[in-house]
């Protein structure tokens, strides 16, 4: 995402100063006490699993760049048999999980099982199964009108107290 802002701001932005902050790791959602038994990316491909996808807003491309991580064509064919939903964005994912319990499986970011709820989503961890992790990142701009308190904020997000923050929100910190 921060590439966009590069490209969009590149007379204000610039990639040097760009900080990756922490990482999220990508994988299942599943029902509350995981009914399917949902443990691998390949339980997913299985006959009658209903899967949604999120194919847009920082999520484009994602399903696929997870099933193809082992260079097995077969698992995007398989995936694809199985999505019953494409969502546009994360919000609309989380709506249609709440709306929709035909719904089996979400292949969604990490921190999105903990909007949902522990009451209502488990998050399958694929670690190196099929697992892809994005960053966010942090720059402040060349034209900032108040630098000294842009770069207050940066050191007060990468500090221990809000690294407390990113952690309980399913994030990965440095």
């Amino acid at each position: 995402m921060m590439d966009g802002f590069i490209k969009a701001m590149s007379n204000s932005l610039n990639v040097k100063d760009v900080e990756v902050l922490n990482i999220r790791e990508a994988g299942i959602v599943v029902r509350k006490n995981n009914p399917k038994n949902i443990k691998k990316f390949a339980d997913i491909l299985k006959d009658g699993i209903k899967v949604m996808v999120v194919d847009g807003a920082g999520q484009v491309g994602l399903y696929e760049d997870m099933a193809l991580k082992g260079a097995n064509q077969q698992n995007l064919v398989k995936l694809r048999e199985n999505i019953a939903y494409y969502a546009p964005n994360s919000k609309l994912a989380v709506e249609r999980w709440n709306s929709d319990e035909s719904i089996d499986a979400l292949i969604i970011w990490s921190h999105w099982a903990k909007v949902l709820g522990d009451k209502k989503a488990e998050f399958v961890s694929l670690k190196d199964d099929a697992v892809i992790y994005r960053s966010a990142e942090i720059a402040v701009t060349t034209n900032s009108q108040n630098k000294a308190i842009a770069q207050e904020f940066v050191k007060f997000v990468q500090s221990k107290e809000a690294q407390k923050v990113w952690i309980k929100w399913g994030w990965e910190s440095k």
